[in-house]
C-alpha cells in the first residue's frame, strides 16, 4: 500500500514497534530505560503528541502515539528524533558503534475509538505475554503507573479516565483476558487497522498528501526575490552568499541595489566546518545564562565550554525540511548527558540543550549570536 501519511489524521493513533539489530539489547540497565523515558517526555513536550502507552523490553519496545493536530508533526519526525537521540546516547555510554535498531520502525495506523483501550491493555500485557512478569502491574518500565496513579495532569490519562467513567484502570485491566486482545499478527503486518470507513478516509488522506508532494517547487539551493520592475529574480545562494537589498540612493536619484554579505546555511553540506557563538538562556531561574562556541566538523560536533568540562566531541545527525536544517546529538560524561537539538534557518540558529546529571535536569534555550566558516 502507499506510505502512511506523516502528519495528523483525524481519529487515528499510531501503534509503533522498534527492535534491536540482530536481536541486540536496547536497554542494558536501569539508566538506559530511564534515558529512553526521558526522551519520550522531552519530545512529547516539544512536539505536543499524546503518549497513551509504552513498554520498554530488553530487545524491543512498543509505543502508542497520537501526533498533534496543531503542530502537524507526524510520526516520522517523532520517531526519527527518538531513533537518532537514543542510539547516540547508547553508543556513547556503552562505547559502541553502528546501528542500534534493526530497521527504521514499524507503524500501524489505528482507528482510535475502536481500539484505544484494547491497545493500551495489549501493550501493558506484553511483559506477561513473554514471561517476564506474572502481572502487568509488576513490570516497571511501562506506562501502567500513569493510569494506576491517575496522573490527571496528563491529557492522555484524562481522556482514558473519561472513557472508563467510575471504573479504575486497574479494575478494568483485571477484567481483560490477554487472549481477547491478541492483536499480534494483525499489528505485525502494519498498515491500517480499523473499519472500512476509517481505511477509506486514511487512503484519501494519503492521496491528498501525494498530490501536495508533487507540486512543483524550486530546488532548495534557490530563493526568489522581487526585482525593481516587479519581475522575479532567482538568486543562487551557495556558501557565504550576497543577499540583494533594494534601497533609494537619494532624492531625485535613480534607485538601485546594494549588496549586504550574509552567511547563509542553505543545505546540510554548508553546516560542515562552521563555528557558532551561541547564547544559552535557562528555562529555570535558578541557573545562569552563558555563551559558548560550538563547532561542526565533517562528522563531529564539539562545544568549547563542555569540552573543557570533560564532554567528548561526538557524531551529529542533520536532516533538511524545506529551508530548515535540523541537527541533533548527545554527549556523555560519567553519569551526565547533554542532549542537543538545533534548527537553522538561513543565517540563524536556535534550539534546546537538556543537561541530565546526578544533580537533576536543566534545560537551556539557545540562539546564535554570530557564526563563521573555519
Amino acid at each position: 500500500m502507499a506510505r502512511l501519511p506523516r502528519v495528523y489524521v483525524e481519529g487515528a493513533i499510531y501503534y509503533v514497534t522498534c527492535r534491536g539489530a540482530h536481536n541486540e539489547e536496547l536497554f542494558r540497565d536501569e539508566g538506559d530505560y530511564k534515558m529512553y523515558v526521558e526522551l519520550l517526555e522531552k519530545y512529547r513536550k516539544e512536539y505536543g503528541y499524546k503518549l497513551f502507552a509504552y513498554v520498554l523490553l530488553p530487545t524491543h519496545l512498543h509505543l502508542l502515539i497520537e501526533p498533534s493536530k496543531e503542530n502537524e508533526i507526524g510520526i516520522s519526525e517523532i520517531m526519527r528524533s527518538l531513533n537518532t537521540a537514543y542510539p547516540k546516547y547508547f553508543n556513547n555510554r556503552h562505547n559502541r558503534r553502528g546501528h542500534l535498531f534493526r530497521e527504521r520502525f514499524k507503524a500501524t495506523l489505528v482507528e482510535k475509538d475502536s481500539y484505544l483501550l484494547k491497545l493500551i491493555s495489549y501493550i501493558h500485557f506484553n511483559p506477561v505475554r513473554i514471561g517476564r512478569v506474572q502481572n502487568p502491574q509488576e513490570y516497571p518500565y511501562c506506562s501502567f503507573t500513569y493510569y494506576k496513579d491517575r496522573c490527571g495532569d496528563r491529557l492522555e490519562v484524562k481522556e482514558i479516565m473519561e472513557r472508563l467513567g467510575q471504573v479504575q484502570y486497574c479494575d478494568y485491566l483485571g477484567t481483560v483476558k490477554p487472549e481477547d486482545i491478541d492483536l499480534h499478527k494483525r499489528l505485525q503486518r502494519g498498515g491500517i487497522l480499523g473499519s472500512k470507513e476509517f481505511a477509506k478516509n486514511v487512503r484519501e488522506e494519503i492521496q491528498r498528501k501525494e498530490k501536495e508532494s508533487q507540486a512543483i517547487t524550486l530546488p532548495k539551493k534557490y530563493r526568489v526575490y522581487l526585482g525593481v520592475s516587479g519581475t522575479l529574480m532567482v538568486l543562487s545562494l551557495i556558501g557565504a552568499a550576497a543577499v540583494m537589498k533594494f534601497v533609494p540612493k537619494g532624492p531625485g536619484v535613480e534607485r538601485g541595489f546594494i549588496e549586504t554579505p550574509v552567511f547563509v546555511i542553505e543545505d546540510i553540506e554548508d553546516l560542515k566546518a562552521t563555528e557558532w557563538e551561541v547564547k544559552f538562556t535557562p528555562t529555570n531561574e535558578e541557573a545562569e545564562a552563558f555563551t559558548d562556541t560550538i563547532n561542526f566538523a565533517e562528522r563531529k560536533f564539539a562545544s568549547a565550554k563542555f569540552s573543557s568540562e570533560g564532554f567528548r566531541s561526538t557524531n551529529y545527525s542533520a536532516t533538511q525540511e524545506g529551508e530548515r536544517i535540523i541537527w541533533e546529538t548527545i554527549q556523555t560524561k560519567d553519569n551526565s548527558t547533554l542532549s542537543w537539538r538545533g534548527e537553522i534557518d538561513g543565517s540563524k540558529m536556535q534550539g534546546i540543550l537538556s543537561l541530565r546529571s546526578p544533580d537533576g535536569m536543566q534545560d537551556f534555550l539557545f540562539t546564535s549570536i554570530r557564526q563563521r566558516r573555519k
